[in-house]
């Protein structure tokens, strides 16, 4: 299932706006000086993402592969 990056930003801009304690675990997988592979566990789902440090020394996400911990609220 894709997502386009506006949804995606529509997500993460009202994502917890009433300020509750969010599960949020955080695994790195890989990390090779300007890469890395990340795992995200938040409440309703999981995330693996591909990053890359850009040439002002920031991390960037390039790619995400999510679903739901409920798989059924994947529309296929």
């Amino acid at each position: 299932m894709k997502t386009s990056f506006d949804t995606m930003l529509k997500v993460a801009e009202n994502y917890n706006k009433n300020g509750d304690n969010p599960k949020v675990e955080i695994e790195v997988l890989a990390l090779d000086d300007r890469i890395a592979s990340v795992k995200l566990i938040a409440d309703d789902w999981i995330d693996y993402m591909h990053l890359v440090k850009n040439d002002k020394n920031q991390w960037q996400i390039i790619n995400v592969l999510w679903q739901y911990h409920d798989i059924k609220k994947h529309a296929y």
